[in-house]
């Protein structure tokens, strides 16, 4: 990150902290460090800098921003700063932040939540938009000369080219293989090896070079996919890297951005998959509790989440051991029992106050969680008070 663009994050970053209660922190993704002091630190519960990484990776998919949860339960707001490529320098992170009932979390997700401010849903995304108002911009981040040593990569082969060797399909093979089991460098030195060959015998010709590069970024999407990063996922940011390819002018643009989006399919394969996880977990989670008295759908949650009906319920079902419908039962039975022992509702009104649409149904689930009927639970827990 130049001394611009940290001049730039650090003139309003106090203020903006101040106004919203909670920390504000620059990520140097290029480092991969995280400036200042920050309660990552004492928390200790996830690789930090990877879960980060995946807000700012998921602001730039977003159009600039992006709200996520850690894998400790708390909120965090991203927005990022990209340079004239589209490949992300620099980011600002605002959290932790308790959204919603702290009661709801407590004791399922957080550790030690002294300080964390809790706030209102509707102000989490304020907070996001005027973050991104603020501190997102292309513009402050000017073109440089570093290309990290690709175009003379390119050299490497020109005898593709001069021997008039077919197209190597071999070497097509080990990047997709490379990128399948996460290995950022070899899949890096492959794909210039590739390039060069696309380069020379394109006879220099860009949007010929441009055309195959758009061939290139599918194949290495499916290998990303094979790899076991989400179709949906892979589909939404190839969409973007296909109309961002149209934008570039020359070869050395064209393989620079082509390394960073690399390693992007590499992370969403490899690194980011138990934050991603956490994250959709935790978002499920909270839209469950806040709708569980309507009719929750699967479709409804998977649009919530951003995500395809099938690889939501795998995720909840791996990582909560149940389905999607026996935890959203559980919690209207935990939420029922409350108004069982604390209220005169009759129970055809507490069915329906907690989303069951019929009093038997409420029943047989009641009894099939605690063994007893919702009856019969009313007069034991009241006679124990």
């Amino acid at each position: 990150m130049t001394n611009e663009v940290a001049k730039h994050l650090n003139k309003n970053l106090k203020h903006f902290s101040n106004l919203c209660r909670t920390q504000c922190n620059i990520f140097d993704i290029s480092l991969n460090k995280i400036k200042g002091e920050h309660y990552c630190k004492k928390c200790n519960r996830c690789n930090f800098i990877s879960t980060h990484k995946y807000g700012c990776y998921e602001a730039q998919r977003w159009g600039g921003k992006y709200i996520y949860y850690c894998p400790a339960g708390f909120i965090y707001v991203a927005a990022i700063i990209s340079d004239y490529l589209n490949r992300i320098n620099a980011g600002v992170l605002a959290g932790p932040i308790i959204m919603g009932n702290i009661e709801d979390f407590t004791n399922d997700f957080l550790l030690d939540i002294k300080g964390v401010p809790n706030i209102k849903t509707s102000l989490v995304n304020d907070i996001s938009e005027i973050m991104f108002s603020l501190f997102a911009s292309k513009d402050i981040v000017k073109p440089t000369a570093d290309y990290d040593g690709i175009l003379n990569d390119l050299y490497k082969a020109r005898d593709f080219h001069e021997e008039k060797i077919p197209y190597p399909i071999d070497l097509e093979k080990k990047l997709q293989s490379a990128i399948r089991f996460g290995d950022a460098e070899l899949s890096k030195e492959l794909l210039n090896l590739l390039l060069g060959h696309i380069f020379f015998c394109s006879d220099g010709d860009f949007n010929v070079i441009k055309a195959r590069v758009v061939e290139l970024v599918v194949l290495l999407s499916r290998s990303a996919i094979d790899g076991g990063a989400d179709l949906d996922e892979i589909f939404i940011l190839n969409k973007n890297y296909i109309d961002e390819i149209e934008t570039f002018k020359t070869m050395e643009q064209l393989s620079v951005w082509l390394t960073f989006v690399i390693n992007r399919f590499v992370s969403y394969v490899f690194e980011f998959k138990a934050v991603k996880h956490s994250n959709i977990l935790f978002k499920t989670i909270n839209y469950i509790k806040n709708n569980y008295n309507t009719k929750i759908t699967l479709d409804e949650v998977s649009e919530h989440v951003y995500l395809s009906k099938s690889y939501l319920s795998k995720i909840f079902k791996e990582e909560m051991k149940c389905t999607l419908t026996a935890y959203i039962n559980d919690i209207r039975i935990e939420k029922s029992k409350k108004l069982l022992t604390g209220s005169s509702l009759s129970l055809a009104d507490i069915a329906y106050s907690v989303g069951f649409e019929d009093q038997s149904y409420y029943t047989k689930v009641f009894k099939k969680s605690t063994g007893m009927s919702p009856g019969k639970y009313r007069n034991i827990r009241g006679e124990a008070k």
